[in-house]
Parts: structure tokens; C-alpha cells; sequence
């Protein structure tokens, strides 16, 4: 099972990014075996960035492409704007795009079938497809994801809907890669063997993760982990949990507030 970390993105006291900090965080990602990283996404406070740290950020992280693969957030409610993005970034050595179902607008299933349509045309790399229904205040049905099954640029599905019948049915039924959007599946992923899991908790406990995967006997040290994030919107709690770990990642932007 791969688990792909979700990274924060570490601020310095007056709320800019704090660069330093961003190479200790992806370096421990790389010592400690991830199968790659996404920046920008929910837990990198991605809307929360202005264009200008989007684009320095993103133009930052690309060195570190060899080393592990590298996934860019660029999910926007608006069709056009998403693409804009993926052309602004399409040229960077990353190994692909993360883009959620449109938020907000509250579209119907057929626009956000033909939203993905209209990114897999244009992009030049590999999409992440990302659900979060509690996010974004939409459910995306199986039958709109089997409209885009002939989409050679969606390679793979993160979903965090917490509906176990909903992955399972998604891993038997189409061909992209289906990865858990939320960590309190991780342990029954495993037994799913489901693909992998982009995860938050990993910016932490990636070491820990990984020997769930070999033992059964570390899946109590796991949710024990876990627990310290329990009622804390992310990324909240996961920037409190590195603090105390020793990593300064600073607070969170509002109006997130710790």
C-alpha cells in the first residue's frame, strides 16, 4: 500500500512561508520512504495562498522531483481557473496534478463530469482526482466517475468520503487508482488492500504507518496517533502535533484559527 503525505506548509511568525522548513519536512518525507508528497492540497492551507506564494512555492519544490514525486494542488470551483493553473504549471518536473470536485458552486453531476473532461484534455500530466463531499459540499456519484473511465490524464482517485462500499466499488469498477483521503480508513485499507492513501497524519507518523503495513502489532500505536487529531479541523491539528514533535510549522492562516 502506498501512502503519499498531504504536507503542511510551515509558516514563519509573521504568517510568510518558511522555507527552511520545508526542506526539513520533505527531506524527513524522503528519509522516511514516502511514495510521494502533495503540495498545496487541504492540509497545505492551499486556498489560504495567494497566487504569488503559490507560484514561488511551487517553483521551490521541484528540486526535490528526483527524489520523491511531487503532486501539485491546483483545484479550483472554476473550470477555467483550473485550467489556468494546470498551464501555469505545466512545464514544472512534478508527477502530477491534484484537482477536487468543484467546491461551493454546488454543480450538477453533469458539469462536474465534463469539469474533468475538460482538464484531461488539457493537462500534460497525471490527475489526481480528489472527493471530499464534507468539503465541498458535493457528492460526485460512481456513475459520473465511469463517464470519465476513457480519461487517460485521471490516473487516480483520492476519495475521503469515509463510504467504505463507495471505494470498494470504485477499486472493482474503474481503471484509475483508487487512494483513501482519510486517515481513519488506513488500517482498513490495509486489509482492503486498497492502492494507497494520501494522508495527513503521515507528516507525523509516516515511520509508524509504515510498519503498519508489516505488523499488525503497531495498528494500536496507530490509532493512538491518531487520536491526538481528533476534533481539530485540519490542519490544525497536525500543525500542533509537529510543534510538539519539535518541527516549527508555525500557526494557521485565518480564518483557520488554533
Amino acid at each position: 500500500m502506498k501512502i503519499i503525505t498531504a504536507l503542511v506548509t510551515p509558516f514563519n511568525p509573521d504568517l510568510s512561508i518558511n522555507y527552511p522548513m520545508v526542506d526539513r519536512l520533505i527531506q524527513k518525507q524522503i528519509d522516511e520512504g514516502a511514495d510521494g508528497i502533495v503540495i498545496g492540497g487541504t492540509t497545505g492551507e492551499a486556498h489560504l495562498l495567494d497566487n504569488q506564494e503559490m507560484f514561488d512555492l511551487y517553483h521551490y519544490v521541484v528540486k526535490y522531483a528526483k527524489k520523491i514525486p511531487i503532486y501539485l494542488g491546483v483545484g479550483n470551483s472554476s473550470t477555467s481557473q483550473t485550467i489556468k493553473l494546470i498551464k501555469r504549471f505545466h512545464n514544472l518536473d512534478v508527477a502530477g496534478f491534484l484537482v477536487v470536485v468543484p467546491y461551493y458552486v454546488l454543480p450538477p453531476q453533469k458539469g462536474i463530469v465534463k469539469h474533468f473532461q475538460m482538464i484531461n484534455e488539457v493537462s500534460l500530466k497525471p490527475i489526481i482526482l480528489y472527493h471530499i463531499p464534507k468539503r465541498t459540499g458535493i457528492t460526485m456519484k460512481i456513475e459520473s466517475l465511469q463517464e470519465l473511465k476513457d480519461c487517460a490524464k485521471i490516473t487516480m482517485i483520492k476519495d475521503a468520503s469515509l463510504d467504505k462500499c463507495r471505494l470498494v466499488n470504485i477499486k472493482k469498477t474503474l481503471p484509475m487508482k483508487v487512494y483513501i483521503g482519510d486517515d481513519s480508513l488506513f488500517l482498513w485499507g490495509i486489509k482492503q488492500q486498497m492502492e494507497g492513501i494520501i494522508s495527513v497524519i503521515s507528516n507525523s507518523h509516516l515511520t509508524l504507518m509504515k510498519q503498519c503495513l508489516e505488523s499488525k502489532k503497531k495498528w494500536k500505536d496507530f490509532r493512538l496517533a491518531l487520536s491526538l487529531l481528533k476534533g481539530q479541523p485540519n490542519p490544525i491539528g497536525i500543525k500542533k502535533l509537529l510543534k510538539q514533535m519539535g518541527y516549527s510549522v508555525g500557526a494557521v492562516r485565518l480564518p483557520l484559527s488554533e
